[in-house]
């Protein structure tokens, strides 16, 4: 089980899409990486801290988000 949280937070190398943990997943990593989050919870992030944003701008738009959206209440 381990194994497998590990290899869905660092993924493969060559897959190129954007990935998301499930809606209902516990946390599997602790890396600030898409995979490690659920796609909500990454959407916020980005809004939350313009280095993601910047940083992983495909994977913020992937989750929802984009530069310049005002943050939404939960």
């Amino acid at each position: 089980m381990a194994s497998a949280l590990l290899v869905g937070c660092f993924g493969s190398p060559a897959a190129d899409a954007v990935t998301f943990l499930p809606d209902d997943a516990e946390v599997a990593c602790r890396a600030i990486l898409p995979q490690c989050f659920r796609r909500s919870d990454w959407a916020e992030l980005c809004a939350r801290d313009p280095s993601v944003a910047d940083g992983h701008p495909q994977a913020c738009r992937a989750a929802g988000f984009e530069s310049g959206q005002p943050l939404q209440g939960r």
